[in-house]
């Protein structure tokens, strides 16, 4: 049986902030519900206990750090596991250290419309200096407002499969592209100073017939490229361009906003005339 789903969104002060899983009693037997963090503001990182899941507290008394470089919001999932018929549960985030200013609420940004046949997902990356973001399907991560090198990329269903995989290119020694990595699984760096320079998804076989996958990318020192269809591409203008930003989302297969192949190089025909000698002509 599948558990009960709620969601919140809470706002987070510039600074440092503990996220702790308040238990609360309920009178039910069961395991305890779980709290996931399933996207981020930009500037927002998160810092989970050692031997922790990244983004997840699963059980009362979990705590991890929410590191804010500017004022934002994170949104939480709590699930119930097995047949437990309530959420039984309390977050509480609490500032560390002074007291914040006080800041204006941040413009709230609205999930684009699932297509049919799309489901809801959560793309990470971990970005140099910063750590590991997250943000939801349609959402930079990075990107114009707050570019970073980005080092390595998951994509993870939220409550259903992913249809798609990805590949990485990463720059320095060894550079090229990874093999073709399942959805849920990690591709990329960490801390090694290798930043990827391409990325590449593909939705799988047993997609649906008419989903299509829109993705735009920023790369340092270029203009935002972008790309659609069931195949996508982001490579910056240069082998050494880093990608500094990405946004992915589902989108209906539509032909005229796929983005254009190149076509294959015609061949001409050669303009050399060959003149042959007539038999028994003698040569001069």
């Amino acid at each position: 049986m599948t558990g009960m789903e709620r969601r919140a969104t809470l706002k987070v002060e510039r600074g440092l902030s503990a996220l702790t899983y308040r238990s609360e009693p309920s009178g039910v037997a069961g395991e305890a519900p779980v709290a996931e963090v399933v996207a981020t503001s930009p500037g927002i990182s998160l810092l989970p206990a050692p031997g922790e899941p990244f983004g997840v507290l699963s059980a009362p008394g979990r705590v991890m750090v929410v590191v804010a470089e500017e004022p934002g919001t994170i949104e939480v999932v709590t699930r119930t596991r097995g047949e437990a018929p309530a959420l039984a549960m309390r977050l509480e985030l609490k500032r560390m250290g002074e007291e914040a200013e006080p800041v204006a609420a941040p413009e709230l940004r609205l999930r684009p419309d699932l297509p049919e046949g799309g489901v809801e997902f959560l793309l990470r990356a971990h970005v140099s200096l910063r750590g590991d973001l997250a943000a939801p399907r349609g959402h930079w991560i990075c990107g114009p407002d707050a570019p970073g090198r980005i080092e390595g990329i998951e994509m993870r269903g939220v409550a259903a499969d992913l249809p798609l995989e990805y590949q990485v290119a990463t720059a320095g020694r060894g550079a090229g592209w990874s093999p073709w990595t399942p959805a849920g699984a990690y591709a990329g760096s960490r801390g090694k100073a290798l930043p990827l320079i391409g990325l590449r998804v593909r939705l799988l076989a047993d997609a649906a017939p008419h989903l299509a996958l829109r993705a735009e990318g920023l790369f340092l020192g270029a203009a935002v490229a972008a790309s659609s269809g069931r195949e996508v591409e982001l490579a910056g203008p240069t082998p050494l361009d880093p990608l500094v930003g990405v946004r992915l989302d589902f989108a209906p297969l539509d032909a005229r906003t796929l983005t254009p192949r190149l076509p294959a190089p015609v061949r001409q025909p050669s303009r050399l005339r060959i003149f042959r000698r007539p038999a028994g002509e003698e040569a001069a």
